[in-house]
């Protein structure tokens, strides 16, 4: 069997589909670069598109921060940084994208890979534990909605406190609610 020398590496590898991709439109039935060039190529090329994501969120990164406007309290509490913090990824998609981007622009099996998702896997139980953790809109049914409105309607009836109005007890109206009588 003939070997045939690899236009990417310039090694030769004998002629069979163990190093050879099949190209029909060839002479010997082989294409011109060997398996291993060729997943080298797809690599490079798979890193590129992931590097030209990173720099697309990147740049619409700059420009928000760009347009962002001061506001808030001079003493931020955490919620407010938060938020803000969000804000300048984009909202949650976009902080979600970045990280994605990140994420993947790490070597397989990294240290700092692994970090990553172990603070997804923490930010997540703690999400859980504080009782934040709540369907988005699109996930709730209709059934889900009433139920809820009915526990609701229920706790607020049953805390309700009792005060005199016209010598008579009647219902304190919730706090928060805009209604007097």
């Amino acid at each position: 069997m003939a070997d045939k020398q690899c236009e990417g590496c310039g090694v030769s590898f004998p002629t069979t589909e163990e190093y050879w991709h099949r190209d029909r439109q060839q002479p010997d039935g082989y294409r011109k670069t060997c398996k291993m060039c060729r997943a080298e190529e797809k690599k490079e090329k798979e890193n590129e598109l992931i590097d030209a994501r990173i720099v697309a969120i990147e740049k619409e990164g700059f420009n928000l921060l760009a347009n962002l406007t001061k506001g808030g309290s001079d003493i931020p509490h955490m919620a407010e940084t938060f938020q803000r913090l969000i804000e300048v990824f984009g909202g949650p998609g976009g902080f979600a994208q970045h990280f994605m981007a990140s994420f993947l622009s790490t070597s397989l099996g990294s240290a700092t890979r692994q970090k990553m998702l172990d603070t997804v896997l923490r930010l997540n139980i703690k999400v859980s534990e504080s009782g934040a953790a709540q369907k988005s809109l699109e996930e709730i049914t209709d059934e889900d909605l009433d139920r809820e409105i009915e526990e609701t309607a229920k706790r607020l009836i049953l805390l309700a406190p009792k005060r005199l109005v016209d010598g008579k007890e009647k219902e304190k109206a919730p706090a928060g609610s805009d209604s007097d009588s």
